[in-house]
């Protein structure tokens, strides 16, 4: 077997400078993924289990005013969240989702909301529970991205002719 010294002292060279860009494009990936469960409603797991966040607990109808009536009315909390996904008000959550700090060997998201941790962890105050509902994390499906990300990107360098 016959090795062209000069062609793995390119590719060393390659994968090198592949792998200096490769924690923003990790840090990208992650981004995309936590902001990707906005709109899934849900969070996968390490394990690959997908958890569906909890509905809303607020009272949504009444009973309509008069006698005998039996039918319900939306309440003004109802209305105002019809059609709204979970999570969702005016957006900041979601769009604080980014990239804190980016080095050569990592990369760090994270979110500067006030309120982030307790929905994304679940809290308790006031004798009253905000139900978990995670949106960052560690996940199979973003775990399988970054494989696949890194394999193809390596494999490319050690194809190309």
């Amino acid at each position: 077997m016959k090795f062209d010294l000069r062609q793995l002292e390119r590719q060393a060279a390659a994968i090198e400078r592949f792998m200096t860009k490769a924690p923003r494009e990790v840090g990208q990936l992650a981004v995309r993924e936590f902001v990707g469960n906005f709109k899934r409603q849900s969070f996968q797991d390490e394990a690959g289990a997908e958890h569906a966040w909890p509905s809303r607990k607020v009272r949504r109808y009444r009973r309509k005013s008069g006698k005998g009536s039996s039918r319900l009315r939306l309440t003004a909390a109802g209305r105002d969240d019809r059609g709204r996904a979970l999570l969702v008000d005016s957006g900041k959550l979601r769009r604080s989702i980014r990239m804190e700090a980016v080095d050569k060997e990592s990369v760090t998201v994270a979110t500067d909301s006030e309120y982030a941790q307790a929905h994304n962890e679940g809290h308790r105050y006031d004798n009253r529970t905000l139900p978990q509902r995670q949106f960052m994390g560690e996940s199979k499906r973003l775990n399988t991205e970054v494989i696949s990300y890194l394999k193809s990107g390596v494999d490319a360098i050690l194809n190309a002719k």
